[in-house]
């Protein structure tokens, strides 16, 4: 049995997945940027999430709260 072939196999839908999900993401910052009071947030989300690929809540909430110890 090669498992090689079935490890190819199931990597690459992943990718696809994480396309679509930058997809989304993209769309949902741009839609962001436009609000009154989020719009100043939105590129350091944007830089967050989709350039470092970092989803996790220190990362993020660093750039929500700047200002907080």
């Amino acid at each position: 049995m090669d498992t090689t072939e079935n490890q190819t196999e199931t990597a690459e839908p992943p990718a696809k997945i994480k396309s679509v999900a930058a997809t989304i993401l993209r769309e949902f910052f741009q839609a962001l940027e436009k609000e009154e009071y989020l719009g100043e947030v939105a590129p350091g989300l944007r830089k967050v999430v989709l350039e470092e690929g970092t989803l996790r809540e220190p990362a993020i909430r660093a750039t929500l709260f700047p200002d907080a110890p």
